[in-house]
């Protein structure tokens, strides 16, 4: 690997800035959302709290990002050859593909419910005027609780605050936004892997990374078609913890430890833990990166071993 290729890993790519703003908007909800499990605010609190965070949160968030672009240090080069030939043709059939699954999750008729009740739990949180006070499927108050686990993960109360502050139906937010959001970033985390599988500049490298992206799109499509799969999981529940934290973190969290970006890590860590129920594999994200970090280290370990031999 040359020189250039090395310092362009060592940069952070795009697609960490943008999911890592949706970690950070996920911790926001959860703030929130403890706020009012806690301290029993009404929901009305909890969403203007919400709120209030992620306009600080994005105002911030903007500067910051313009200082480091002017500054250009976290940011990998873009002087490259103008996309055209085989790499052209490649992102334009993973445009076309990306299409038609946006088309697919906007036609709403694919979502798979079964079983589940997220847009029965938000709005519980918004007629009852609080989290977990009322049994979404009777109505009734809650009398004998429910598991503390599942008390404190966020979703419910992001996707209601959501619809506070839009206005726009659970429905609507839940089976529609939610997975073209989640679309979009599983593509953006893709995109990281991508840069970290073949970092070379030019014309070689741009057909590489168009190809594997090209190659995702068609598997996640193909997937679509059984229960369980990753494709179906982002094509027909793109809302459930488990979708955002299999197609969205753990493709990024690869990048992240290919390219030994800890800090950047333990946020997706503990992104997982506010979305993901301990009965659907919570931990998976600190397992996984405890796992290449001593992957990493074995390697190192007998490669200067190997050198101290010869």
């Amino acid at each position: 690997m040359g020189q250039g290729e090395v310092a362009y890993l060592k940069k952070s790519f795009m697609g960490d800035y943008l999911i890592m703003g949706g970690t950070v908007v996920t911790g926001l909800a959860e703030a929130a959302h403890l706020g009012a499990v806690l301290l029993d605010w009404p929901f009305q609190r909890c969403a203007l709290v919400f709120g209030i965070l992620l306009t600080v949160a994005a105002v911030l968030g903007t500067g910051l990002f313009f200082f480091l672009r002017k500054k250009r240090k976290d940011f990998p080069e873009s002087h490259r050859p103008a996309v055209k030939g085989t790499e052209k043709f490649l992102y334009f059939t993973f445009a076309a593909v990306v299409s038609s699954q946006l088309i697919f999750i906007c036609m709403g008729n694919n979502m798979y419910r079964g079983g589940d009740m997220t847009v029965e739990t938000v709005g519980s949180f918004l007629a009852a005027d609080g989290v977990y006070r009322v049994n979404p499927l009777t109505g009734a108050s809650y009398t004998a609780g429910i598991p503390s686990r599942l008390k404190i993960l966020c979703l419910p109360t992001l996707y209601a605050s959501l619809c506070k502050i839009t206005g726009l139906p659970a429905s609507v937010i839940v089976w529609r936004v939610i997975p073209l959001v989640m679309l979009f970033l599983c593509y953006t985390a893709f995109f990281c892997v991508a840069g970290c599988l073949f970092p070379e500049q030019g014309r070689e490298g741009g057909i590489k990374r168009a190809g594997f992206m090209l190659a995702a799109a068609l598997l996640l499509w193909t997937g679509a078609y059984g229960q369980g799969m990753e494709g179906f999981q982002l094509l027909c529940c793109g809302w459930q913890g488990i979708t955002i934290r299999n197609c969205v973190l753990l493709p990024w969290l690869l990048s992240l430890c290919l390219r030994k970006k800890w800090i950047y890590a333990i946020f997706c860590v503990l992104a997982e833990a506010c979305m993901v129920w301990t009965l659907y594999g919570c931990g998976i994200c600190l397992l996984f990166a405890a796992g290449m970090a001593g992957a990493g280290a074995i390697c190192r370990a007998w490669s200067k071993k190997g050198r101290t031999r010869a």
